[in-house]
């Protein structure tokens, strides 16, 4: 990957119904075909992950999460530091600030990386979203959006 190159990273289980979200809206992104955008899915150990989102000028990590109290739907954004403060955390159990702790001593990481979660109301087995969090997808992929323009904006006024 180089600089300038932005990995959309949708984590979750399709066939557990919230946790499903990341990999929901990835596909939506995907689905805008934006220039210099990787979308990548179906990571299920921490070193998929350091491969997909090495080298990228950004990466969105995109993830279903449980908080207390719960607020099913709710859209939240966090920078890697701000990880071990985030009151969610995944529903999988994915160690994301360990992955990236491995990512740095391996030199993997991504120049920037954000999370942004969606909380989450049922992580049974079954396919298909709670209405909550159907209802949050148009915030999520907005939001990614946001970060992939600018992104995409930094990096046309670094080669000008």
């Amino acid at each position: 990957m180089t600089a300038g190159v932005v990995v959309v990273v949708g984590l979750g289980n399709r066939y557990r119904r919230d946790d499903g979200v990341g990999v929901a809206a990835a596909a939506a992104l995907d689905e805008l075909a934006l220039p210099n955008v990787v979308v990548v899915t179906d990571i299920v150990e921490p070193m998929s992950l350091l491969e997909a989102w090495s080298g990228a000028g950004l990466a969105i990590v995109i993830d279903a999460a449980v908080a207390t109290p719960p607020m099913p739907g709710r859209v939240s954004r966090c920078a890697i530091s701000d990880l071990a403060a985030h009151q969610a955390t995944s529903s999988h159990r994915v160690d994301l600030a360990a992955t990236y702790a491995l990512g740095k001593a391996l030199e993997r990481v991504p120049d920037a990386l954000t999370l942004l979660t969606v909380e989450v109301a049922d992580t049974g087995h079954g396919v298909g979203l709670t209405p909550q969090v159907e209802a949050a997808m148009p915030r999520v992929i907005g939001m990614a959006v946001d970060e992939i323009e600018r992104e995409v904006g930094s990096a046309a006024d670094v080669s000008c």
